[in-house]
């Protein structure tokens, strides 16, 4: 399942950067004004997640999470994720346009076309809508992010529509990433979401994992896949190591005897569809890639183009 396989890549790529590269995991501080004030709950019965949801379920665990023990269930063939009345984004917002049929995915993947089970025995209310909405008036719908990306969002889960209010849509991602989370299936095939209130911005402004493709060559699918693996858990900075001593995989318009000579061979390289492919992939999961091409060192490479 998506989930399974998100947590175990995840955990996988959280090893090998807090083993081989911390440097670039922990490498700042936010260094932005003070967060909004976490906004007041409405519903009395509203506790603690530990008390309602499993400890796992969140990942990484919000700023403020306040949960109920009541649960709303979802039709996937009624449920729908759109744009929030006032958001300054809309239907040509290409970033969430493929956020949301991406998560619509993750949340219910083949179960349109799955034949329906015994119905649970608890009834449940229907969550009907999730409503996004983004504040500012540059949402950055075109944009690349960068350090002072605003990443901070607000999701509440209530009858009969979930609201999720982000500044830039950069938030909007971290918090579709966090409700699709919250969402499960129990043993009757029902999908159910508990009601929730949840205020979250990261910790650090660079949350990053390192990949050595010089030393290592890896496929264009391996690295697309990483990169999932980073959305899941939240991670907004790939640093691409992309040539070194042992071989220069970059195929260069201007210089194509770098990468025909300093590759591992012919196939093991990256063509200029390659980058912008990564690049592109990245941006849609609000991650920038920093490559690093080293010089006037580790350059042996290059001596044999």
């Amino acid at each position: 399942s998506r989930s399974a396989m998100g947590r175990a890549m995840g955990l996988a790529g959280l090893l090998v950067g807090l083993f081989l590269v911390p440097a670039v995991l922990l490498s700042t501080s936010l260094g932005r004004d003070d967060p909004p004030p976490e906004p007041e709950l409405g519903l009395a019965e509203w506790e603690p997640a530990s008390g309602a949801i499993p400890e796992d379920s969140l990942w990484p665990l919000p700023q403020s999470l306040r949960t109920s023990r009541r649960q709303l269930q979802l039709a996937p063939d009624r449920f729908q994720v759109v744009h929030g009345a006032g958001s300054s984004a809309g239907p040509a917002c290409g970033i969430l346009q493929d956020a949301f049929r991406r998560y619509y995915e993750y949340m219910f993947g083949r179960s349109r076309w799955r034949k329906p089970r015994r119905q649970s025995l608890a009834a449940h209310r229907e969550l009907s809508q999730l409503q996004v909405v983004i504040a500012s008036r540059e949402p950055g719908c075109d944009g690349y992010p960068h350090l002072a990306s605003n990443e901070a969002y607000h999701l509440t889960v209530t009858e009969p529509v979930a609201i999720l209010k982000a500044d830039e849509v950069w938030g909007a991602l971290r918090g579709l990433e966090t409700f699709s989370q919250l969402v499960h299936e129990d043993d009757y095939g029902s999908f159910l979401v508990n009601e929730s209130d949840i205020y979250d911005f990261p910790r650090f402004a660079h949350r990053g994992i390192l990949l050595d493709t010089s030393r290592h060559y890896l496929p264009l699918k391996s690295i697309l896949t990483n990169l999932d693996a980073m959305a899941f858990n939240k991670f907004n900075v790939l640093h691409w190591h992309i040539v070194d001593d042992q071989s220069f995989p970059y195929q260069s318009i201007y210089f194509p005897e770098l990468s025909n000579k300093g590759a591992y061979s012919y196939n093991h390289i990256y063509t200029p569809t390659d980058v912008r492919l990564v690049i592109e992939y990245a941006r849609l999961r609000g991650i920038r890639v920093i490559p690093e091409f080293d010089t006037p060192g580790h350059t042996q490479s290059w001596g044999k183009g």
